[in-house]
């Protein structure tokens, strides 16, 4: 594979982002090796509208966002309007951190010279530069290999994700009681939901042994399991404040900052809250990648993973028993 020398590349750069949440979060890495390689470039991301806000929260100096607004309903037209959108920018080279067949050929119909990406889905022939994948690297990993290895592996290690939050601007989060956050899924995250009667128990066992404030977070999507889950508790005393469907996504990310203590299933907010430092309980069970390969890199986590034996994916993690989420949290409160 033909070194790329950063001297020769005098256009601006695109980098195709995932879709997801807490794979945007494990790219921050790359894209800092791909602000240190290239400081006077501009580096724009192409990225769904939902995770703009999110990327408003680096630090990444030299980037720029575009929003990729294609739809489903109209893929042919949305990839050719697309595509047009990319060219009038004359991008000298592209980074695919997504996988798809799909992403190529729009890199390659905008006339990007420089196309890097792993050689997966029947895409090698017109990437520039493709890397065999590795399955066993985390994901953090795999994205910044795209940017070290084509430019000569001048990077020995990587940074972990990092966000910047703001300040939350509601006065229920600016008192002194100790703040946990909660985030259990709904039905809508199949397997990795944790199961309702669970999450009761978990609410009971963290009143009884830690004097504090409990916030519910979840898209509107979510929010009958959550409506669901706090009338099962029937807490007169209750000190839970739900805000299922009441945050964008940059005031999620701003309130997740604010806990002590965040309790969530291996999705969007587990990554938020080690992207913002905030000490964290993963409830690990079957996950739509391995456990290994998307593990936050943070010290002041813990995963609570599952010892099950069962056949049936959504009683997996089931396994992981609500005294040892509480035992879990209150080490890193504790610490």
């Amino acid at each position: 594979m033909k070194i790329i020398n950063p001297n020769k590349i005098t256009g601006p750069i695109l980098v195709v982002l995932p879709k997801f949440i807490g794979d945007v979060i494990n790219t921050l890495p790359a894209l800092t090796l791909l602000s240190e390689l290239y400081p006077n470039q501009t580096i724009f991301l192409l990225a769904r509208p939902h995770l703009c806000e999110l990327l408003k929260k680096t630090d990444i100096k030299n980037i720029k966002v575009i929003e990729d607004n294609r739809t489903s309903k109209l893929e042919l037209h949305s990839l050719l309007h697309l595509t047009k959108q990319l060219r009038d920018y004359h991008f000298s080279l592209a980074l695919l951190f997504r996988g798809s067949l799909r992403e190529a050929i729009l890199c390659k119909f905008a006339g990007i010279q420089h196309i890097i990406g792993y050689a997966q889905n029947l895409r090698s022939g017109l990437l520039s530069h493709s890397l065999k994948l590795n399955p066993c690297h985390h994901y953090i990993h795999r994205y910044c290999r795209l940017v070290n290895d084509t430019h000569g592996k001048p990077f020995d290690t990587y940074s972990v994700p990092k966000l910047l939050p703001q300040p939350p601007s509601s006065s229920v989060l600016n008192n002194s009681t100790l703040k946990v956050g909660l985030y259990f899924g709904g039905q809508n995250k199949g397997s990795r939901h944790y199961p309702k009667e669970l999450a009761r128990q978990v609410v009971i066992l963290l009143k009884e042994q830690v004097q504090c404030h409990l916030y519910i977070f979840g898209d509107l999507s979510e929010s009958s399991d959550n409506a669901d889950l706090q009338q099962a508790l029937n807490l007169s005393d209750t000190q839970i404040t739900d805000l299922s469907g009441k945050t964008t996504l940059s005031t999620l990310i701003d309130t997740i900052a604010v806990m002590d203590l965040m309790i969530s299933i291996d999705s969007g907010p587990m990554h938020m809250a080690c992207a913002v430092n905030t000490p964290c309980v993963a409830l690990v069970g079957f996950g739509t990648s391995p456990w290994s390969l998307v593990e936050p890199k943070n010290d002041n986590f813990i995963a609570a993973k599952n010892s099950s034996k069962s056949l049936i994916e959504p009683d997996i993690i089931a396994s992981i028993t609500p005294h040892s989420i509480v035992k879990a949290g209150r080490m890193l409160l504790n610490s």
